[in-house]
């Protein structure tokens, strides 16, 4: 075949659409007054096509490439064809857009009015242009051109009309979601229409007109039945509503939609966004088709293909992606599958998605099998015949999953009879899930998991515990990073992908890292690359990848610090710390100077914007001339100075004022309208309130004292107080003992060199420079006592010129170059053009 869906989108995609593009408007005689843009951006988003006219500058129509037909009907890549036109206000010449993996496509036309994009598709809806296997390059180009040509005449002229099909399914599938029996009887109906317009399609017999049955939905379920469906058809009196009738045009439309639409992919990805709707904090986001089809490949790789009576299981399935790469990549039935998610709602569209994969062979004798369970009501009888696990467990913070995590610890011990190894301090929800599935599988079961990156380098216990399960239990074989970008839109955590063997440890353990985003990997390409043979080193094993195979014991030694050398960048930057800092005599951690090191705690304890004074204009404003006494406070590591002199806030110290103008505050203070979602201030009493004024106004940090941002992006801030501070917990506060120390250590964090330390101390969390005390704590700095008497004057005079570095563009400063003369002596340019170079590195990996 002349083309792939795994070919690259760029390379391959790309020019077949611009040369389709262009053919097009050479045929309709508008190539002189509009032409083809290639990766064009409209703020900071890059379209990939668009039709611009040449003297207005304004777009006709944006175009979106993607590989695959499953990537035409995903909501997500409709949603971002549809941000490209709502972020050309004033750049539009009419609100035109197409998504197409050149095969297929819809088009669509922008309005405000209509907020979703099946709600702005255009009919016919679902188009095929060609097809890849069937085509010869210049017979499908032909084709391409001319549906092009079809669409921008119809485009230019106005002459649209919109597909209502999917904008009714919706409407009517929301009316009904919180009454089970109108939703069971209901899906049964118009996904009957469905499957039978696709079985049309395919020229596949065996569903009767379903006008035949007159309503009868018991009679439906028979016939949908015998080819299977199960968990749509299964019917009985208790759950079904056999007196329900649906609208005549809307099961027309499905029928139609379904020849148009085989595979079940945008059916299922709206019914999943209606059924999960709500339930997002508690986990339930949709996977990305490219991302599922990384994860389906390196479980392959490390598996190998499946026999006949072997099973592939997600038990967190959700819509199905996992489950729905899988059958692309492994030679199986569809007895094969076996899915699981506790969302009961979820059943019908996994039994649709899954079963429409098979469309030409799903029967009642070979078909999936679907459970709607609590994994921790699963037992292992049900994983019996289990080979491969594929999954993406729930992401729940520790703190707000308590009863969840609960019974998969009780769950774990009824198995073991001994203490979740998961079950320390806030473990969040994802770490307790996996380990149950370890328990719950054979051993050798493959796991192919995809999973939050932080605790891969986090120093809590929570990580190190989290690592050590890893090594072990689950038996790591293979850690593939990756961008965090142009995945996972309704996800913060920026994630990765583990494959284990359950309970057979490898003794190496396969690194791979990739440069591109998920999107832009020629998935071919990194199957074939994943043969190649890895050495401790990071080697290229395609253009965007690098791969490497570390040892387990070397794995184990770095529990307690962190795996911190996953990409090559980090690589090179560690070993750089540790022969540059760690091995010199002349430089010590941060723990081992013996400074008094304390997070700061204003506001922690509720009224941030009471102690916080200023934060309220109209209460600041309503008091400031009544003889008020405000102190320096740090709220934010917003401040572009490095001395804060009266910090980025005014503090109340109600030490410092008289009570009755406190009582007075707090009067107005608890009399103030409440913000949404927060507590309401009346269920404290004013004593309570006066209590914690009073507690917060003792916590104080003293002159002379180094405030250390806890989370940083782009800007290398570190502050230095000349004055007694109140800090918030967005910062550290190291307080040495005289300020000379302060004043040395201050300016050499805010150095190249430090910064570097840091990126390689800190976790990565979601782009940010993550920070607590134990990270700071391993932090490298010199040994002040051992330098000359004449640094401290040379910094001193230096301070007032101290400007925070752009870590997205690193430029050497003289308090850079004061601090490597001191330090490296004739190799101070060297060394410090090196630091530079992997500062550069390490921050574009961590904040693209």
């Amino acid at each position: 075949m002349w083309i792939s869906y795994s070919d690259s989108e760029v390379k391959v995609f790309h020019p077949l659409c611009e040369e389709a593009l262009s053919k097009a408007l050479k045929e309709l005689r508008l190539d002189k007054e509009y032409k083809v843009i290639h990766h064009q951006y409209t703020g900071s988003l890059e379209m990939d096509f668009v039709i611009q006219h040449i003297t207005t500058g304004k777009y006709v129509c944006v175009v979106e490439v993607k590989r695959t037909p499953s990537d035409v009907h995903s909501t997500r890549y409709q949603f971002q064809a549809m941000s490209y036109v709502q972020q050309n206000a004033g750049q539009t010449e009419k609100p035109y857009y197409i998504l197409t993996n050149l095969e297929c496509a819809y088009s669509f036309r922008y309005d405000v009015r209509k907020s979703k994009t099946f709600q702005q598709v255009l009919k016919p809806g679902f188009e095929t242009i060609g097809r890849f296997e069937n085509d010869t390059k210049e017979c499908f180009s032909e084709k391409l051109s001319a549906y092009f040509k079809e669409k921008i005449k119809s485009f230019l002229a106005d002459d649209f009309e919109y597909l209502v099909t999917l904008e009714q399914f919706v409407s009517y599938v929301e009316s009904i979601k919180n009454d089970k029996k109108k939703w069971k009887s209901s899906l049964a109906i118009l996904l009957y229409e469905y499957i039978r317009g696709s079985f049309t399609f395919i020229n596949r017999k065996g569903l009767n007109d379903i006008r035949l049955f007159k309503n009868d939905i018991s009679k439906i379920c028979s016939e949908g039945a015998r080819v299977n469906f199960k968990d749509i058809f299964s019917y009985s009196d208790d759950v079904f509503d056999n007196s329900l009738s649906v609208d005549a045009d809307l099961l027309l439309n499905l029928f139609d939609f379904g020849e148009q639409n085989v595979s079940g992919d945008s059916i299922a990805n709206i019914l999943h966004q209606i059924a999960s709707s709500g339930h997002e904090h508690d986990g339930e986001v949709p996977t990305d088709m490219e991302l599922a089809r990384i994860v389906s490949q390196l479980a392959f790789f490390v598996n190998g293909s499946l026999n006949e009576n072997d099973l592939i299981c997600d038990p967190a399935a959700g819509s199905g992606s996992l489950l729905s790469a899988a059958i692309d990549d492994f030679d199986i039935q569809p007895r094969q599958i076996l899915a699981n998610d506790w969302n009961e709602h979820l059943v019908e569209l996994l039994s649709l998605r899954l079963g429409l994969k098979f469309a030409n062979i799903v029967s009642k004798e070979n078909s999936p099998t679907i459970e709607t369970k609590n994994i921790a009501d699963l037992d292992k009888s049900f994983f019996d015949k289990v080979k491969i696990i594929v999954m993406n467990p729930p992401f729940v913070a520790g703190i707000n999953c308590v009863e969840r995590k609960g019974k998969l610890f009780r769950a774990i011990n009824s198995i073991t009879n001994e203490t979740a190894k998961s079950n320390v301090g806030q473990m969040s929800l994802e770490a307790p899930f996996v380990e149950l599935i370890t328990h719950l599988v054979k051993k050798e079961t493959t796991v192919a998991c995809i999973f939050p990156k932080t605790h891969l380098t986090a120093r809590g216990d929570e990580a190190k515990a989290i690592r050590k399960f890893l090594l072990e239990d689950f038996g790591l074989q293979l850690i593939f990073s990756y961008p965090g970008t142009e995945i996972f839109d309704e996800v913060v955590k920026d994630t990765c992908v583990l494959v284990g063997k359950v309970n057979k440890p490898s003794e190496k353990i396969t690194v791979l890292s990739s440069y591109e985003n998920i999107p832009d990997l020629d998935i071919l390409r990194f199957s074939k690359s994943l043969k190649e043979n890895l050495s401790n080193e990071f080697v290229p094993m395609m253009p965007g990848l690098v791969g490497k195979s570390i040892t387990r014991k070397e794995f184990f030694d770095s529990i307690e610090d962190g795996w911190r050398t996953l990409n090559s960048e980090m690589t090179e930057a560690v070993d750089f710390v540790n022969k540059t800092f760690r091995d010199s005599y002349s430089f010590d951690t941060m723990e081992n100077f013996g400074f008094t090191m304390k997070r700061g705690n204003a506001g922690n304890n509720g009224g941030s914007d009471l102690v916080f004074f200023d934060s309220k204009e109209e209460m600041y404003k309503k008091f400031e001339k009544r003889n008020l006494v405000l102190k320096a406070g740090m709220r934010n590591a917003k401040l572009n100075s490095f001395k804060i002199n009266s910090g980025d806030s005014k503090f109340l110290d109600c030490n410092a004022n008289d009570s009755k103008l406190i009582d007075e505050i707090l009067d107005s203070y608890m009399s103030l309208p409440q913000r949404e979602s927060k507590q309401q201030r009346k269920q404290k009493t004013k004593a309570e309130w006066k209590k914690i004024l009073e507690r917060e106004s003792k916590a104080e940090f003293p002159r002379n004292s180094v405030l250390i941002p806890r989370a940083i992006r782009s800007t290398g801030r570190i502050y230095f107080s000349e004055k007694p501070v109140f800090v918030s917990t967005n910062l550290f506060v190291c307080t040495p003992e005289d300020k000379e120390t302060a004043v040395l250590l201050a300016s050499w964090m805010s150095t190249i060199f430090y910064q570097l330390i840091c990126e390689v101390s800190s976790k990565d969390n979601e782009g940010m420079r993550k920070m607590e005390g134990a990270d700071i704590g391993k932090t490298f700095a010199p040994d002040f006592s051992k330098l000359g008497d004449d640094i401290y004057k040379k910094v001193e005079d230096e301070l007032k010129n101290i400007t925070f570095l752009d870590l997205r563009n690193v430029q050497i400063r003289q308090i850079d170059r004061l601090w490597a003369e001191t330090l490296f002596g004739n190799k101070a340019d060297t060394v410090l053009e090196e630091a530079t170079r992997l500062l550069s590195f390490v921050v574009a990996r961590r904040n693209p």
